[in-house]
């Protein structure tokens, strides 16, 4: 009982990271065509300068 809930439980983590990993890269993907390369890395860079 215990291992079947166990075992679930690591399946619909692993399944989580896999969704988050494909949503982030259409995030990134939907960002980079609506804004283009150049203004997504100047974006990076203004974030990373204000550290």
């Amino acid at each position: 009982m215990i291992s079947t809930v166990l075992s679930v439980l690591a399946l619909i983590v692993v399944v989580g990271i896999f969704l988050s990993i494909f949503v982030g890269g259409a995030v990134y993907v939907a960002r980079t065509r609506r804004n283009g390369t150049e203004a997504l890395l100047a974006g990076a860079r203004k974030v990373r300068e204000l550290r």
